[in-house]
């Protein structure tokens, strides 16, 4: 095991369930702090927090301690506040995991890393970049381009400032761009929020299809000729095909039920469910659909959790093409569709193991850590 670190994470919620990068910071802390490291949590613009709350969460049945302070208190209140709670610690490193709209809800909150060196004090300084800018897709309005250049501004002036020792990032495209901007980031790879509690390698009944989304649906994803060609396919192979949709209802996810309908298909809307009945859910199904970009699907939650439960993943997005760079690699594990080759997707569709459990992650992101104080 890398020798022990003592580490504050950062970030902007931490409501259970309610905030994804949250979620991932505790389930990190929790592994962590179970392999004998020092970890605690700082909550810098809590929406759902309504003063400063100082507790214990768990993550794994683990306890992680967090401090959590109210976006309703003013910034350089918090700040302070922080500051006090930061030097009780005194932790050797202090971690950002960034996601821009987070701490502004446009993504443009100017002077953040000068608050954030208020904490420093001689301690090192890790980035884990969540998100970038928006409009960095050719698709994109000029609006959303001009507003990421904005927010690649701040982004830019934000890693200047803090110098941090290390980079992180989850996704292949976000590496290079940050490599386009003279920053070396390293690919620390996404697990999922929803802990594995069976086997996810067992076979599935090859009798029929489950399709399963959850989470987050992007819009203008292709999916009434998804469903179309998914209706054609049962009658072809004699094969029931069905679609499970897991999560807080919009019109994205009534969009998706009524042309699973139309094509004459069963589909099942489960709401909001806890993780252990997500995990029986993804662990039950055949297939995973994800609508975020292709050339982003790495930054997804939900497609993490599902390639860790064994399930392959059929990407059914809009086109988006990032601007300026080459077209990523397609992950393991995942098929592109494109109106006409769902078919081949199914064929394609393939169990090949993730190997990104947050366990193995943790590992990871130790080990950067400790060779650097090794250096």
């Amino acid at each position: 095991m890398p020798d022990n670190i003592n580490i504050v994470f950062i970030c902007s919620s931490l409501e259970p369930g309610h905030d994804g990068v949250g979620d991932y910071t505790r389930r990190l802390s929790a592994t962590l702090i179970r392999a004998g490291h020092s970890c605690a949590i700082l909550s810098l613009n809590d929406r759902y927090a309504e003063n400063t709350l100082e507790s214990i969460q768990q993550a794994d049945g683990v306890d992680v301690p967090v401090l959590r302070l109210s976006a309703g208190i003013e910034l350089k209140q918090r700040v302070a506040i922080a500051k006090e709670w930061v030097d009780k610690i005194d932790p050797q490193w202090l971690s950002l995991q960034f996601v821009p709209f987070g701490y502004h809800p446009k993504g443009l909150k100017l002077g953040l890393s000068n608050l954030l060196l208020t904490l420093s004090k001689g301690r090192n300084w890790h980035i884990m970049f969540h998100e970038l800018w928006v409009g960095m897709a050719n698709e994109e309005s000029k609006k959303l381009h001009l507003w990421g250049n904005a927010q690649r501004i701040l982004i830019k002036s934000l890693i200047k400032n803090l110098k941090p020792a290390i980079i992180h990032t989850q996704t292949r495209l976000y590496q290079t761009l940050l490599a386009k901007m003279s920053f070396k980031a390293g690919y620390l790879p996404l697990y999922g929020n929803i802990p594995v509690l069976g086997s996810t390698n067992r076979k599935r009944q090859a009798a029929e299809i489950s399709f399963v989304v959850f989470g987050a649906i992007h819009d203008k994803a292709p999916i009434n000729e998804f469903a179309r060609e998914a209706g054609q396919y049962a009658e072809k192979f004699k094969r029931p095909v069905s679609l499970i949709i897991i999560g807080r209802g919009n019109t994205e996810q009534q969009r998706w039920a009524d042309a699973w309908a139309a094509a004459g298909l069963t589909v099942e809307r489960l709401g909001e469910l806890s993780a252990q009945r997500i995990s029986e859910v993804l662990s039950s199904a055949t297939i995973g659909l994800s609508a975020t970009a292709l050339a982003v699907i790495e930054k997804s939650g939900s497609y993490a959790a599902m390639r860790e439960h064994g399930l392959p993943v059929i990407s059914v997005s809009k086109a988006w093409t990032p601007t300026g760079v080459a077209k990523p690699a397609v992950p393991e594990g995942v098929t592109e569709y494109t109106i006409g080759n769902l078919e081949q997707c199914i064929a394609n569709s393939k169990f090949i193991p993730y190997g990104n459990s947050v366990d193995e992650v943790s590992v990871e992101f130790a080990q950067a850590l400790t060779n650097l104080k090794a250096e």
